[in-house]
C-alpha cells in the first residue's frame, strides 16, 4: 500500500496537456502553384488546434506577474523541443505542422575541403501570454533544408511549414498561458507550407500562403500526459490489489 501511495505522489501534478481551438474566417489566399486545402478557401471557416505541453523537460518555460511562455526548438535554442504542436483544418482537411530535428554537415577533409550531401531540419513551437495587454502569441515553425555535391551532380530541396497567431482580448486578464475558459479574440493568422528542389536541370517551388482572421479561442486542459496517466493507472491497481489481498478482520 505505501508502495502504491508513492507511485501516485511521484506523479508529476503539472505534467499536463493543454488545448488551444481558434477558428475563424479564411481572409486572403496567396498561394503559387500549391493548394493544401483546394482551390477554394477564402471565406471558408478554419479550426487551428493548437496542443500546449506544460512539463516537456527539454523545454524553455518562463512566468511572472506580467506573463508567461513556453518555447524551444532548433529555431529557438539548439537541444531543446518544442512544447507546441499545431493542425490546421479547412474544408475538412488538416495539415500538421511538422517537427523535427536534424544537423548534417557535409563530409570535411583538411587541406581538401567539404564535399558530400548536408541536411538540417528545425522547428519551433511557442506561447506567449502578456496579461497587461491582453494577448496571445501562438507559433510553430518547420524547416528543412538539404544539399549536395557543389562541383557534380548538385541538388537542393527546401521545405517550410509556419502557423502563427496574435491574439486579443480584454479578458485574457490572468498571466498564466493556462487560463482556461472562451475568449472572443480578435487578431490575425498566417499559414504557409512551401517547398522547392531542383538540380542543374531545372527546379520546381511552390506554396500555400493564407491569412486568417481569428473570432474564437477555445482553452481547455490539464489532461495529464499518458506517462502521467500510466503511472497513476499503475498506481491504483496496486492500491487495488493491496486491498483484495489485506487480511480481514473475523467477526467475533
Amino acid at each position: 500500500m505505501a508502495f502504491a501511495v508513492a507511485l501516485l505522489a511521484a506523479t508529476p501534478a503539472s505534467a499536463a496537456i493543454f488545448t488551444y481551438i481558434v477558428t475563424g474566417i479564411v481572409v486572403e489566399d496567396g498561394s503559387v502553384d500549391s493548394a493544401a486545402f483546394g482551390d477554394d478557401v477564402v471565406g471558408r471557416g478554419f479550426s487551428a488546434r493548437f496542443t500546449v505541453d506544460d512539463a516537456m523537460p527539454l523545454a524553455q518555460y518562463a512566468a511572472s506577474v506580467a506573463g508567461s511562455s513556453a518555447q524551444g526548438g532548433g529555431l529557438v535554442q539548439d537541444g531543446t523541443r518544442p512544447p507546441v504542436t499545431a493542425t490546421l483544418t479547412i474544408n475538412d482537411i488538416d495539415y500538421a505542422i511538422r517537427t523535427s530535428d536534424k544537423d548534417e554537415p557535409p563530409y570535411c577533409e583538411p587541406g581538401f575541403g567539404c564535399f558530400g550531401p548536408s541536411a538540417r531540419i528545425d522547428d519551433l513551437g511557442a506561447i506567449v501570454k502578456d496579461a497587461g495587454a491582453g494577448r496571445l502569441d501562438l507559433t510553430t515553425r518547420y524547416e528543412d533544408s538539404s544539399s549536395c555535391c557543389a562541383d557534380y551532380g548538385s541538388w537542393y530541396s527546401d521545405a517550410t511549414d509556419d502557423l502563427r497567431f496574435t491574439l486579443s482580448d480584454a479578458a485574457l486578464t490572468s498571466p498564466d498561458y493556462r487560463q482556461g475558459g472562451t475568449f472572443a479574440v480578435s487578431g490575425i493568422g498566417s499559414f504557409l507550407a512551401a517547398y522547392a528542389a531542383g538540380d542543374r536541370s531545372g527546379g520546381v517551388d511552390g506554396a500555400t500562403r493564407l491569412t486568417l482572421a481569428a473570432t474564437s479561442l477555445q482553452v481547455s486542459g490539464g489532461v495529464p500526459e499518458p506517462g502521467s496517466w500510466m503511472m497513476m493507472i499503475l498506481g491504483f491497481g496496486v492500491i487495488g490489489a493491496a486491498v483484495r489481498h489485506a487480511p480481514r478482520a473475523q467477526a467475533v
